[in-house]
């Protein structure tokens, strides 16, 4: 309140002290509500992806068989949803920095997160089918796609902050 009224005194003793200018915080979009998470997609997401896991053990054991999609594909799909369900409720994970000091979405966060959670989807699908993990040793490939994504994302902030302190 104090600083309302020291504002409002220092706008009137300008140039022209005919002009009355009060500041009013709006209430409308505040930082707060402005990044606060989704709660009911949130929930949305993570009851669909209970209804993959739940689904896909209820079929195979009704039917005794593997449904149209494989043990794979479920959980996998069950793992996009739920890291979905929380970025959804937690917007300020992908972003640069806090929003009260004017954070954005960051979209090297959003590539990075995007590579490393298509690398997870597919060693999580061959795993679970075949029963052991995928030999990496041969897949030079995929070490150089997570290293690349990792350290664009590192370099990318590094130049941010030098470019801050200039």
């Amino acid at each position: 309140m104090a600083d309302e009224v020291a504002i409002d005194q220092r706008l009137e003793n300008t140039v022209k002290p005919d002009i009355r200018v009060k500041l009013v915080p709006t209430a409308d979009v505040t930082l707060s509500t402005r990044w606060k998470g989704n709660d009911r997609l949130a929930l949305l997401l993570l009851a669909a992806a209970l209804v993959v896991i739940l689904g896909t053990g209820a079929y195979w054991l009704y039917y005794q068989k593997a449904p149209g999609y494989t043990g794979g594909g479920a959980a996998a799909c069950a793992g996009v949803l739920l890291l979905l369900a929380l970025l959804v409720d937690r917007p300020t994970l992908i972003m640069d920095d806090a929003p009260e000091a004017g954070g954005e979405p960051s979209t090297m966060r959003i590539l990075t997160l995007i590579i490393v959670l298509t690398f997870a989807v597919l060693v999580l699908r061959t795993g679970w089918n075949t029963g052991t993990l995928p030999n990496l040793d041969n897949q030079s490939n995929w070490v150089w796609l997570i290293t690349a994504a990792l350290g664009g994302k590192a370099l990318q902030k590094f130049a941010e902050v030098q470019d801050k302190k200039k």
